[in-house]
């Protein structure tokens, strides 16, 4: 009894951690709430190409489904990338009604810099940490990236 007492207290430790976290990591190591949107990596335009990229094509509901948003939501913001050339709309050679994204060059151009951008405002942000603070910050990464893995099969 004891032991699920402090598992829950535990849990909301982090549950309130994470919340926290989140919006002031993008906010101070990305700085740009005010200087520069264009490289936010976390907008959703850069999310959707990203995830293409990483996953080759896709339905528009594979795409929500990973995102978490509805189709009905995901419809208008792969209009708007098709309209602005970053992404097609491609037949499925084996059932017409399915049509799939793709990223174009120019999408895949968009994805690479604004992630060059983004990567170097985090590296300039963190660089005044010591080398054990970053080796420190690094395992922390690699056992979230653990977690998070076992938190997606988990369901």
């Amino acid at each position: 009894m004891a032991n699920s007492g402090l598992k829950e207290e535990k849990l909301d430790y982090i549950v309130d951690g994470l919340l926290l976290f989140f919006p002031l990591f993008y906010r101070r190591l990305l700085r740009v709430a005010q200087s520069n949107k264009r490289i936010n990596p976390i907008n959703m335009q850069f999310q959707v190409l990203a995830i293409v990229i990483n996953s080759g094509e896709l339905q528009i509901s594979e795409i929500g489904r990973i995102l978490g948003v509805s189709k009905s939501n995901m419809t208008p913001l792969i209009d708007k990338l098709i309209e602005k050339g970053y992404a097609a709309r491609l037949s499925d050679g084996k059932d017409r009604r399915v049509i799939r994204i793709t990223v174009t060059e120019k999408g895949r151009r968009f994805v690479l810099g604004r992630k060059r951008l983004a990567k170097n405002q985090i590296k300039k942000s963190l660089s005044d940490l010591s080398l054990q603070e970053i080796e420190t910050v690094s395992e922390a990464m690699e056992t979230f990236k653990k977690v998070i893995v076992k938190v997606g099969t988990v369901q």
